[in-house]
């Protein structure tokens, strides 16, 4: 925390600052005179993260007999290069299916899109694209098919359900995203575990009226444009209302009187912990997480330990639950921001959590809040001082009429009528004065 960046990344620059001291003294002497770039340096470093000490200080001896100062980068570049091939020209390659791993990528807020990376064996992968492929072309042979013969009922993976209005099978790209993101995954023999994950949404008031194009916010953490927002919202049969305090965007709080959370403090406790309650934890609070009482709620004498209130929760990941339980982090709040000990307010501005981390570290957090709450009152606020305006032009217009001579205002309203009636009167069509078509 004091670092201001996740726990990964501090542990990556302690890493790379123990390697460059310890491990290759030689290089970092040139560093220190300033022969050797910074840029350089982190160019050598970032190559030699995963070797092992030995083959670390062979770099370093062997770099160390490089004229680093009179060298080119493209020279340095392949010196690099080089030397670490040469460090680790006995290692046996790693097995490929360490690399299996999935992840999102690319993520693009302005066109609501993103990309899930699927890294693996070649074998594996080209078997994956194959059955896609092969999945894909029976799909789109079935939809043809379909059409062609005006089929009833919904048509095969017609994920937007315009297939008869469009009267063409998706595209091949299309059908492998579709089959990719809709069909059922198979775990058997393992049970699959029934999961309350929800993809949580937070839709602006005035998106949704069409007062602006303010984006919603997926998780708290991306945004989605307004017009994907609003088709979202469209689809879903349930929306919940969320209040924030308008200046801060703080989520106002609801109450509970059992040990478990009620469904709305859950919904809040993942809008107002988006993320691992930890300072620099990024693990998603989206699963693989608990609701958690920071002061321990007592089972058997409910009314002196700890309630359940949002004052009183967070959200933890799996493990830094296990690590709170055993006493290696501790956190704390100000019980004056607890309404239940004052008289029934909330603070303004999101709720900040002490930590104590391994009885060392100090370090502070705060509860995520609504990004777009004050872009939103601004707006409301706006249409509310327009909307005014247009009542007292209104009010003032009235007046006016009013104090006018009721003859003359009956004269004018007449006037008025017959000219407007006079503009819409149909005249029909005469005979045609063309000579030049029949009759004659």
């Amino acid at each position: 925390a004091g670092m201001r960046c996740s726990y990964v990344q501090a542990w990556a620059k302690v890493r790379d600052a123990h390697m460059a001291v310890e491990w290759m003294p030689l290089t970092f002497t040139y560093l220190r005179r300033g022969d050797l770039p910074e840029p350089w340096h982190h160019y050598l470093i970032r190559h030699v993260r995963r070797l092992t000490e030995e083959q670390v200080l062979a770099v370093d001896a062997h770099m160390a007999g490089v004229e680093i100062p009179s060298v080119s980068q493209d020279t340095f570049e392949k010196q690099v290069r080089l030397t670490v091939k040469l460090a680790t020209a006995g290692d046996v390659p790693a097995p490929a299916s360490g690399a299996r791993d999935v992840e999102i990528v690319n993520v693009d807020t302005e066109s609501g899109t993103a990309s899930l990376m699927v890294t693996g064996p070649i074998v594996e992968i080209k078997a994956l694209a194959h059955r896609l492929d092969v999945a894909s072309r029976t799909v789109q042979k079935a939809q043809r098919h379909a059409l062609e013969n005006g089929a009833e009922g919904p048509l095969p993976f017609d994920i937007d359900e315009d297939l008869a209005e469009r009267g063409r099978a998706l595209s091949l790209r299309t059908l492998r995203y579709a089959i990719l993101t809709h069909s059922i995954l198979d775990i058997d023999p393992v049970e699959e575990t029934a999961t309350p994950f929800k993809l949580l949404v937070t839709v602006p008031a005035t998106t949704l009226l069409g007062l602006d194009e303010a984006p919603a916010m997926l998780e708290g953490m991306t945004p989605i444009p307004a017009e994907q927002a609003r088709v979202l919202a469209a689809g879903c049969p349930t929306w919940l209302r969320i209040l924030t305090e308008p200046a801060t965007g703080a989520y106002l709080p609801v109450t509970a009187k059992t040990y478990q959370p009620a469904a709305q403090m859950r919904l809040q406790l993942r809008l107002r912990h988006s993320l691992c309650a930890v300072p620099g934890c990024t693990r998603s609070t989206a699963t693989a997480a608990e609701d958690d009482h920071i002061i321990e709620y007592d089972h058997e004498h409910p009314g002196e330990g700890g309630q359940t209130s949002l004052w009183n929760l967070h959200r933890l990941c799996w493990q830094h639950h296990q690590m709170k339980t055993a006493g290696l982090i501790d956190p704390a709040r100000d019980p004056g921001d607890d309404p239940a000990t004052g008289d029934g307010t909330t603070t303004a501005g999101p709720l900040e959590t002490r930590w104590m981390i391994d009885r060392e570290i100090r370090a502070r957090a705060r509860e995520d809040t609504d990004l777009l709450t004050p872009h939103t009152a601004e707006v409301m606020e706006r249409s509310w001082r327009a909307h005014q305006r247009a009542h007292d032009s209104a009010v003032r217009l009235h007046e006016q009429e009013k104090a006018r001579p009721r003859a003359e205002r009956a004269a004018e309203q007449r006037t008025a009528a017959l000219a407007a009636h006079r503009g819409r009167r149909i005249i029909p069509p005469g005979p045609s004065t063309d000579e030049t078509t029949p009759p004659f």
